[in-house]
């Protein structure tokens, strides 16, 4: 079972490591068929942070064949004021003025490269120098800068988590507070703030920034954050809660605070015509003071300054899970498919739960399917996951999809109205019983409609009716387009950007959650 922090690490992970992502500039290919992406860093003396870089082909048409590639880094602009490890993935020669690594690669595979750097003790806020990168694969060169700034160290720190609720249809407020936990000022912040298209930002302050659908907002903030002390938004932020969103569903808010300087250089490189400021009045922070001259300044601890703000829809709109069956035939060793599925009967729209959602357990996920006797799952859908009750899991390292359960435990996808969402499973007949059964059942807190929540898999059935649709051969609408956020021009752009790239910064290969399906429209 994972921690509540572990929890808010992985789930915040989503903001953070996108706007890494948003910062990483592309250098020119040179004669080379690939380019290196990478990005600039800040460091504290005595701390450490991590850098990433990666090249990737400029033939969108061809596989990658990189194989035998080298990486060689210049370290010699940083080296008074900061040293520069691999981490891990490479051989490597190591000096303290130039790196030197080979891998071989797979075909496929393009070059990743961690490393981490370490602001001396003795370095200055402002001392500044560029890695030179260069990688060669197949004889051709790519070559790319990363700038390392040393920065003076600061601490934000937010509460871990705050509660909200409203009824659909209107606003529920979020509570925003953050504190300065360490001994230097910290000069002007930036509040980023993750929502959902059902639960949205819905403010229209002057210094806040949002896509068109509220899915993210970016807040800044001159005030002077000074040490030991805590700073209260002015007014709780507003989430809009869509009139379909249903009685009893929380909604993840994440409130993020960044020093200006972490988010100026995250975002220098960031398009932000997507991104629209309010015409209202202007959120505060309280203690304002004026300004001085400042040297850069980064966050620490950047774990530490997220909150989790859990907001919960109140009133009365339901919605009505109705579980369906399945049927297959076959004779010993064939191998059948069956589709048990559930439709959301609403009227309201049934949130994503999953993989990645915050407080989810194992008993939890709203689907449980049992294999009928004499048969073995022997393909299952990535959306379920072996059940066993009282187990403990790991939702990021669990075993989505894995064959030979006799009971599987299913997160779903955002349904709206009458969206049916299918199971999958390859059943392996290993003993020849009439009439085997298995059950799809559904779990849902406030369906007011319990005597609809299961059904039956039958295979070998043998009788003249049939427990529900879906079986060999059989049908099932697809569970994942119908009805999800339709996202046209180009706030396309931020979206997917910002909202799906969960890239690796360095830290060893962030989680790739898998949120609800998202249709796209032209």
């Amino acid at each position: 079972m994972l921690s509540n922090s572990t929890r808010r690490w992985l789930a915040g992970l989503g903001v953070a490591g996108a706007f890494v992502a948003a910062s990483a500039t592309p250098a020119a290919a040179a004669e080379a068929p690939f380019e290196i992406v990478t990005h600039d860093l800040l460091v504290a003396p005595g701390h450490m942070d991590y850098g990433w870089f990666f090249a990737h082909s400029t033939d969108s048409e061809s596989k990658p064949k990189f194989g035998r590639t080298t990486v060689d880094i210049d370290l010699s602009k940083v080296a008074d004021f900061a040293t520069v490890e691999p981490s891990w993935g490479w051989t490597c020669d190591v000096s303290p003025t130039k790196l030197h690594c080979e891998a071989d690669l797979l075909d496929g595979e393009e070059p990743w490269f961690d490393y981490m750097v370490t602001g001396k003790d003795n370095a200055k806020p402002g001392q500044q120098g560029d890695l030179a990168i260069s990688i060669t694969s197949g004889g051709k060169t790519a070559t790319a800068t990363a700038g390392i700034t040393i920065a003076e160290g600061v601490d934000l720190v937010s509460d871990e988590t705050v509660e909200a609720s409203g009824a659909p249809g209107t606003r529920a407020g979020v509570p925003g507070v953050v504190r300065n936990a360490g001994d230097t000022t910290v000069d002007g912040t930036v509040l980023v703030v993750q929502a959902d298209w059902l639960a949205s930002y819905g403010g229209d302050f002057s210094n806040c920034k949002s896509d068109e659908f509220g899915m993210y907002a970016f807040c800044t903030f001159d005030t002077k954050i000074e040490p030991g002390k805590s700073y209260q938004l002015s007014e709780n932020l507003p989430i809009k809660l869509r009139p379909e969103t249903r009685t009893g569903a929380k909604f993840p808010i994440w409130l993020d605070w960044w020093t200006t300087d972490d988010w100026n250089q995250a975002f220098k490189d960031w398009p932000q015509d997507d991104i629209k400021p309010g015409s209202g009045g202007e959120l505060r922070l309280v203690e304002q003071t004026p300004r001085a001259a400042r040297v850069p300044q980064t966050d620490l601890d950047k774990l530490n300054n997220m909150t989790l703000a859990m907001v919960r829809v109140t009133g009365n709109n339901p919605a009505d899970l109705e579980a369906k069956g399945a049927t297959a035939k076959g004779k010993k060793g064939d191998v059948v498919t069956v589709r048990p599925s559930f439709t959301n009967l609403g009227p309201a729209v049934l949130e994503y739960q999953g993989q990645g959602t915050p407080g989810i357990e194992l008993e939890d996920l709203p689907v449980r399917i049992s294999i009928p006797e004499g048969t073995t799952a022997v393909e299952a859908p990535f959306d379920c996951v072996p059940y066993a009750p009282g187990k403990e899991w790991d939702p990021w390292n669990a075993g989505w999809g894995e064959p030979g359960a006799k009971e599987y435990a299913c997160q779903v996808t955002e349904s709206p109205k009458d969206m049916n969402n299918p199971y999958e499973f390859g059943l392996r007949i290993d003993k020849v019983l009439p009439d085997a059964t298995g059950t799809i059942t559904t779990k849902l807190a406030g369906d007011p409609n319990t005597q609809n929540n299961t059904a039956k898999i039958v295979v070998n059935p043998t009788g003249a009716g049939t427990p529900g649709d879906g079986g060999q051969g059989g049908g099932g609408q697809g569970g994942g387009d119908g009805g999800s956020l339709p996202i046209t021009g180009s706030s396309t752009a931020l979206i997917a950007g910002v909202g799906a790239l969960l890239l690796v910064a360095g830290l060893g290969g962030y989680v790739v959650a898998r949120r609800r399906k998202t249709r796209f429209v032209a």
